[in-house]
């Protein structure tokens, strides 16, 4: 089997992998863990930084009042990308980042006057799905090129691209010699033209 015809196929084949759960089935890339006392009408959260489509697994615990708070993700433009409304004890998200930025979560206790919140929280970024399609994409196209190199396709683009002028060429009547039709007279005896084309060559 050709070689662009093997990159094509396991390119496909790794693209076909970045879209699986694969924080189901390979260890965790990365980690980190904290907690925060939040007060009445308090925000806080940690920024972690992600890849296209890395995965991120958060667990929350929650004490104080009725284990509550308001939790959301923002880009680094402040946009909410998820907002999980409110969330209580024993929360538990998988989420894939749709795009190479820093996101914060946000866990939000505006709701409360008063009461205090505890929250204790901890997440793992998976990485995999995102190496996989960018090497997938790479792999694709390298592959791809090899498929048209093997089949000279981009040679014949060149040669029709940037191929010379056609020229007649004609025989002499009477020397026999042959010659361009650019030519009024025969350049070997100075016959005049009276002779059929002979042919079409290509002026490389």
């Amino acid at each position: 089997m050709k070689k662009g015809r093997v990159l094509f196929a396991v390119s496909v084949v790794i693209l076909i992998v970045s879209f699986l759960p694969t924080n189901r089935f390979l260890p965790k890339w990365s980690s980190s863990a904290g907690s925060y006392d939040l007060g009445p009408g308090k925000v806080n959260g940690p920024t972690v930084y992600l890849s296209y489509r890395s995965v991120v697994e958060l667990d929350v615990s929650i004490s104080g009042a009725n284990k509550d708070v308001y939790f959301y993700i923002t880009d680094s433009h402040g946009r909410r990308i998820l907002d999980a409304g409110r969330i209580y004890d024993g929360y538990h998200l998988e989420w894939y980042a749709p795009a190479i930025d820093s996101y914060r979560l946000n866990f939000d206790n505006t709701m409360s006057w008063v009461s205090h919140k505890y929250v204790n929280w901890s997440f793992q970024a998976f990485h995999y799905n995102s190496f996989f399609f960018f090497l997938g994409i790479g792999l694709l196209i390298v592959g791809f090129l090899q498929m048209l190199r093997e089949e000279k396709v981009i040679q014949r683009v060149k040669e029709f691209l940037f191929k010379g002028p056609e020229t007649l060429v004609v025989e002499c009547q009477y020397c026999g010699a042959t010659y361009s039709k650019t030519f009024e007279k025969c350049p070997n005896c100075g016959a005049p033209e009276k002779v059929n084309v002979l042919r079409k060559e290509k002026k490389s």
